[in-house]
C-alpha cells in the first residue's frame, strides 16, 4: 500500500514538474511589471538624444545598436525626386519570386495613382551559398527590374528585425524625402488609395504617425512555442503596444525618429516588438487602424472597399484577382 502511494506521489510530482517546466510557470511568476519597471536597454532618455541627432548635433551618449551589414545592391529610385507621396518597402523572402511578380503587377506598380509619386522596393537578405540557383535567379531579377535591395545577412525568420531596421537605415540614408512609408510583407493585399486616404485624414501637419493593427499582449513563456521568450531575453510581463509587422505605415518624421532611436535600443529578434520598444523610447504611440487586417479577411467585393491591408495573399493569382476586381471601375 505504501509503495503504491509512493509511486502515485512520484508520478504526480513528475507531472507537476513537467507542467511547471513546459508552461514556463516560473517565468510568469518571476516576470517584472511592465507598467512599473520597464527599463529595456539602453536605460536612458532616448528622445532628447534623437532630437539632437536629427538637428545635426552629436549626442554625448554612444550608440549601442548599429547593425554591421552591407547593402549589396542599391537603387536610384529616390535620387531624382525632391519628394515622394509614398514609399513602399516590401520585406520579401529570397525564393518568393511569384509574390514579387504579383506585387509589381498590383499595389507596387509604378504610376498606380495618377498625380502621386509612389515607389516600391523589395528588401532581401542572403542565403548560405552565394552561388545557389536561387541567388542566380535573384541576380537576374535585380538586373531586369532594379527594385531589389539585398543585404548581407542570413535571410531567416528570426532575422526579420535586421531586415526591417536595415530597410529603415536605407531609407534614412538614401530616401528621406517621402511623406509616408508603408512597410509590408510580400503576402499582403494592399490598397494604396485607401492607405493614402487614411494617412491624409490622420496625420495633420508633422504628426508622428505609426499605424496598423495594434496588439496588447504578453510574452509566451511555454517551452514548445516558436515564440517563447525567456526572462533573460525579456523579463517584463507585458509587451509594449505593438503594430503587427505584416503591414504598417509611418510618417516621414516617425521613420527618422524610429531609425535614430533604434541606435540606442538593444536588438530584439521579433521586429514588431522591437519597433514597439523603440517607439516607446522615442515617444511615439502606435495607432490602431481597423482597416489593417492581421488575419486574412474573407473576400467580398463590397467587404474590401475600405480595406487597407489584409494578410494571407501568398498566391499570385488570388492577389491579382482581388486587386483587379477592387481596382476596375
Amino acid at each position: 500500500m505504501r509503495r503504491k502511494r509512493y509511486y502515485q506521489l512520484c508520478v504526480c510530482s513528475c507531472v507537476l514538474i513537467y507542467i511547471y517546466y513546459f508552461f514556463g510557470v516560473s517565468d510568469y511568476i518571476f516576470s517584472r511589471s511592465y507598467v512599473n519597471n520597464f527599463d529595456y536597454p539602453l536605460n536612458v532618455d532616448v528622445q532628447p538624444i534623437v532630437e539632437k541627432i536629427l538637428s545635426g548635433k552629436k549626442p554625448s551618449v554612444k550608440p549601442i545598436n548599429y547593425y554591421p551589414y552591407r547593402f549589396l545592391t542599391n537603387s536610384g529610385k529616390c535620387s531624382t525626386l525632391d519628394r515622394l507621396d509614398l514609399f513602399i518597402i516590401v520585406k520579401s523572402a529570397m525564393n518568393h519570386f511569384e509574390q514579387r511578380s504579383a506585387i509589381r503587377q498590383t499595389f507596387g506598380r509604378e504610376g498606380i495613382l495618377p498625380g502621386k509619386e509612389i515607389k516600391t522596393l523589395f528588401f532581401l537578405g542572403v542565403g548560405e551559398s552565394p552561388k545557389s540557383m536561387t541567388q542566380h535567379q535573384i541576380d537576374e531579377e535585380m538586373a531586369k527590374y532594379k527594385d531589389i535591395i539585398q543585404i548581407d545577412f542570413l535571410d531567416t525568420y528570426f532575422n526579420n528585425t535586421i531586415k526591417t531596421m536595415m530597410a529603415f537605415r536605407w531609407l534614412y540614408e538614401h530616401c528621406s524625402t517621402s511623406d509616408y512609408y508603408l512597410f509590408t510583407d510580400d503576402d499582403m493585399y494592399i490598397s494604396v488609395k485607401n492607405l493614402l486616404d487614411y494617412v491624409h485624414s490622420e496625420s495633420e501637419g508633422d504628426r508622428q504617425l505609426f499605424a496598423g493593427y495594434v496588439f496588447k499582449s504578453a510574452p509566451q513563456r511555454y517551452h514548445s512555442s516558436k515564440w517563447r521568450v525567456s526572462l533573460d531575453e525579456y523579463p517584463w510581463d507585458r509587451w509594449p503596444p505593438y503594430v503587427t509587422a505584416g503591414a504598417f505605415v509611418v510618417t516621414n518624421k516617425s521613420m527618422k525618429y524610429l531609425y535614430a532611436g533604434s541606435l540606442y535600443v538593444k536588438h530584439f529578434r521579433f521586429d514588431d516588438i522591437y519597433l514597439a520598444i523603440v517607439a516607446k523610447k522615442v515617444g511615439i504611440k502606435p495607432v490602431h487602424c481597423p482597416q489593417f487586417h492581421f488575419y486574412k479577411k474573407t473576400y467580398t467585393r463590397d467587404g474590401y472597399k475600405n480595406v487597407i491591408a489584409s494578410h494571407g495573399y501568398n498566391n499570385k493569382n488570388e492577389l491579382l484577382k482581388v486587386w483587379n476586381e477592387q481596382n476596375t471601375h
